[in-house]
């Protein structure tokens, strides 16, 4: 009796241990192997004669000793017979209650190691394939198994009893793992080789201690394989982080290209504004037809230039003619008159003296009238000379004028290139007090060149000349170096004035025969030119008054800067 009540106790005690060992897992385990017991096969339950339950498998694992087995807790024997443990009884009340807990057991409870979609996006971009399934990113990874897992494929593997224990981090979690050394695989590689020649990848440059030792990378220069990787960790990041921040540039200046091409173009929208492209074709369109309807009333005023020069041209011609035909009939009738009083008497031939010397005397008269007609007169040309010039005005006749004003620093040479122009020799004159007028004839323009005085006192009268100027031609002495910012600044102040915003500017480069003069370049570039005279028509020539190089070159510019191309002298 208190044997039974032993073995009662000793039952229950084992069967509470073995619930509350395994009451998390709501299961019932050996307390030898620790694995759970099944109804059927290896893992049954047998009872020994002592009560204590131990599973099939780890009985079999037990030592026979005398036909007997001892209790793994308390060395009690269990005889066996022939059939060995197989003989013993279950224990049958461990069974039900196995078969009751599978039966209401509830579902393990998936927790998501992952809180939300932004962790999952966050593991998915490290772009590492699920082992389990390639074509899924891996967003774990378990500590026991090693592997990289998806989310599906993690419920799916590890939901058994013996996985579900092993431990799962985030990816970005992983440790890292230490490489192996490429000739000693049983030792991780601690070093990296710093040595040059060590440095190719089919070296391989990380070692182990052996290899640091006694191997080929002896006696080199070697640091530790984590400080360089933290490294070039630090340098890889760096350099992400100047893509992303170039990145962010570029995304920016993306999204402005859309924005000025949605402005350019207008968005395809019914009722938006349009674009900039249209209003720039509205504009164009506007201009050329206000162009349209100047070259319309240019035209018309061109024509009725026309139309009166060859109404004068007419009238004058008639006139002459008239008179020549009057003067033609009364030479006439004096004729007849002559040939008549020639065939009288003598007598009467004596007393018509007075007569015969009127006749004398208007012969003379109708020969100074010939002879007052110019070769053109009597000789004209039924041509008409128009040239045109560069704003659609129309000049009937030979010459088209031209008014030029001649400025710069008083000796630079205005004077004696006047008088190069005019006089086609080289004159040494005296500084310009005042002014000199000269016409000059060059192809069908005529240059009225005004050459005013350049001393300092007389430049602020500069601007009494500047009315109706056409062209500035401003001389400049290129072998006085040490003038040159002074000439600089007159050139800047005509620039500026309203009255020859219009005129067109010529630069002359004066006094190249002279040893160290400087170049054109050069003067372009200390006067920055391009950028002072940027809303002007202007140029600049190398000149010398001497021989007069470089003159006729300007004059051949100016006359361009007049007449229209192509349309000038039109006969």
């Amino acid at each position: 009796m208190a044997g039974d009540i032993h073995h009662l106790i000793d039952h229950s005690y084992t069967l509470s241990r073995s619930l509350k060992t395994s009451a998390k897992y709501n299961v019932l385990e050996c307390r030898v192997c620790e694995d759970v017991f099944a109804l059927q096969g290896d893992k049954v339950t047998r009872l020994l004669f002592c009560g204590h339950t131990v599973c099939h498998a780890c009985l079999l694992r037990l030592p026979l000793k005398d036909d007997s087995i001892n209790c793994p807790f308390d060395r009690q024997p269990t005889p066996v017979g022939t059939s060995g443990v197989w003989g013993l009884k279950k224990n049958f009340a461990l069974l039900e209650l196995l078969e009751r807990l599978q039966t209401i057991r509830p579902e393990p409870e998936t927790v998501s190691l992952l809180p939300n979609s932004d962790a999952l996006r966050k593991e998915r971009q490290l772009c590492i394939r699920c082992d389990e399934n390639e074509l899924h990113l891996a967003v774990l990874y378990c500590m026991v198994c090693g592997t990289h897992l998806c989310e599906v494929c993690e419920q799916a593997t590890h939901s058994t009893r013996t996985l579900a224990r092993h431990r799962r981090v985030p990816l970005s979690e992983k440790p890292r793992e230490r490489p192996r050394c490429p000739q000693h695989s049983a030792h991780p590689a601690e070093f990296v080789c710093l040595q040059q020649e060590c440095q190719s990848l089919s070296l391989k440059p990380v070692h182990c201690f052996i290899c640091k030792d006694y191997g080929r990378h002896k006696n080199h220069k070697h640091a530790l394989v984590e400080v360089e990787a933290e490294k070039k960790r630090s340098t890889v990041l760096s350099a992400v982080q100047h893509m992303r921040k170039l990145m962010e540039e570029m995304s920016e200046a993306v999204h402005r290209f859309e924005q000025v091409a949605i402005g350019l173009e207008g968005r395809q929208e019914p009722n938006s504004e349009p674009g900039t492209a249209q209003a720039a074709h509205a504009k164009v369109e506007a201009y050329f037809a206000q162009l349209r309807e100047t070259l319309l009333v240019q035209e018309a005023a061109a024509r009725n230039a026309v139309d009166t020069h060859v109404r004068e041209r007419l009238a004058a011609l008639r006139q002459l003619r008239e008179d020549l035909e009057m003067s033609l009939s009364q030479m006439a009738v004096m004729c007849y008159h002559s040939e008549s009083i020639i065939q009288q008497d003598d007598a009467r031939v004596l007393t018509a003296a007075q007569e015969i010397e009127n006749l004398l005397d208007c012969l003379k008269k109708y020969q100074q009238q010939m002879l007052d007609f110019s070769p053109e007169q009597l000789h004209p040309e039924p041509s008409i000379p128009i040239t045109f010039t560069k704003d659609n005005r129309v000049h009937i006749g030979p010459k088209i004028e031209m008014r030029v004003v001649v400025l710069g620093l008083d000796g630079a040479g205005k004077t004696s290139i006047l008088f190069k122009l005019k006089q086609n020799e080289f004159m040494a004159v005296i500084p310009t007090i005042g002014f000199n007028v000269e016409s000059v004839d060059y192809k069908s323009v005529r240059f009225n060149i005004w050459d005013i005085g350049g001393q300092p006192k007389l430049r602020p009268l500069w601007k009494h000349y500047y009315l109706n100027t056409q062209a500035v031609v401003f001389v400049i002495d290129s072998s006085d170096k040490e003038r040159l910012p002074e000439a600089l600044s007159e050139l800047s102040k005509l620039m500026s004035e309203k009255e020859l915003k219009d005129a067109a500017l010529l630069i002359l480069a004066n006094k190249q025969d002279i040893a160290g003069a400087e170049s054109i370049e050069s003067i372009t570039q200390q006067l920055a030119l391009y950028k002072l005279c940027c809303g002007h028509s202007w140029n600049i020539q190398a000149s010398d008054a001497l021989s007069g190089d470089g003159l006729h070159d300007g004059l051949e510019w100016l006359s361009r800067q007049l007449l229209a191309s192509g349309l000038s002298d039109i006969n």
